[in-house]
Formats: structure tokens, C-alpha cells, sequence
């Protein structure tokens, strides 16, 4: 499973972009724009074609995910801790990241995917260096994504370290217009990896 999650800021044809991806077989897009209001949200989404919505997950944003029918919404740590749990329960996939391979066990079970960084060293934050390119604890029955620097070069080695898929960043928007391009090739590594194991 790839999820493929959008730079913070907003790039040309981003909505064309996103739906390319999806077409192309990213499990989900993570519509992650820290500086944006509610409003720039509900504007991304009515640009994009509804057949995509389902696997959009929309981050920190409950109204604007509650506005169309997206995949799901994720939590960063700050809006986890102020967010009524009741609110959740209407999405059909909670997520949210954690930066400890401890929080996973400790995590309510409502977050069904749970994203650790960084895996790798970051490829779109300097100095952002990976602190969990290890085998996981028990997963307590949850998906676990890495996200930290994670590319065609490295995401072999995710499943033997019991990851169920990566979120990608860096490896795909450095080079917008190679979106496509790039996200296969990562896709075509984590897939040749199941044929030989």
C-alpha cells in the first residue's frame, strides 16, 4: 500500500497531478497543507472529480472531510489531542502519525493506519534524520506506513521490517512533473518485492 502525501505547498496543477497518481494506483492521496483554511480544502476537493474522493484523506480538517465522501481523515499529533474521538467515528479510516515505535501500542484502536517517521533520512526536510529503518514491534492488528525519505531505492527493505506500505513525499514532489513516473517506480519496486518473498 503507497499513500502518496502532498507537499505543504500548493503546486502547479496539483488537482491534474493527484488525479494521475490515483489513476495510476496510488492507494490513497493525503491532503496534507498545514497552511490552509477550511475554505482552500472544500476548493481542492470540488476541483477534483468525485470518482477520486474515496481515497483522499484529508488532514486535520473534520468539517472538510465531513463536506464530501473522502477515505478518511488524518490526525496530526496536535489536532489528535484536541479532537473529540466521537467526531471520528463517522469517517471510514482514521489515520495519524507518530514518531515512536511505542505509540503503537498505545494508540486508541479507532486510528486504523498509523504513519511512523522518519523511517529514512527525509528527502524534503534537511537534517530530518531516520530513526526507525528496523524490524516493528507487535502491531497490535494495525497498518503501519513509513514516511521519512522513502523511494524506489529503499522501499525493498519495508516489508521484511513489517511495514504494510510506505507514504511518500519527498521521492515524488521534488520533480512534479516526473509525479507519475516516480511514483511508479516506487510502486514497481514494493510490488516485486512480493513476488520474490
Amino acid at each position: 500500500m503507497i499513500w502518496v502525501v502532498t507537499p505543504p505547498e500548493r503546486i502547479h496543477e496539483e488537482e491534474k497531478i493527484v488525479a494521475d497518481l490515483l489513476q495510476a494506483g496510488a492507494s490513497h492521496i493525503l491532503l496534507r497543507k498545514p497552511s490552509w483554511q477550511t475554505a482552500d480544502y472544500l476548493d481542492f476537493l470540488e476541483k477534483t472529480a468525485p470518482e477520486w474522493h474515496p481515497r483522499i484523506i484529508v488532514r486535520d480538517q473534520p468539517e472538510a472531510s465531513s463536506r464530501f465522501p473522502v477515505g478518511g481523515l488524518h490526525l496530526s499529533e496536535k489536532a489528535r489531542s484536541s479532537i473529540d474521538t466521537r467526531t471520528l467515528q463517522g469517517f471510514p479510516l482514521c489515520s495519524t502519525g507518530i514518531h515512536d515505535t511505542a505509540a503503537i501500542a498505545t494508540m486508541p484502536p479507532l486510528f486504523s493506519v498509523l504513519l511512523l517517521s522518519p523511517v529514512f533520512d527525509s528527502i524534503s526536510k534537511a537534517g530530518h534524520h531516520g530513526r526507525f529503518a528496523q524490524p516493528l514491534p507487535d502491531k497490535q492488528g494495525r497498518q503501519v506506513l513509513a514516511l521519512g525519505g522513502v523511494d524506489a531505492s529503499n522501499i525493498h527493505q519495508l516489508k521484511a521490517w513489517h511495514f504494510d506500505g510506505a507514504a511518500v513525499l519527498g521521492a515524488i514532489w521534488q520533480q512534479p512533473g516526473k509525479a507519475v513516473t516516480l511514483y511508479q517506480r516506487i510502486q514497481e519496486r514494493w510490488n516485486s518485492n512480493d513476488q520474490s518473498s
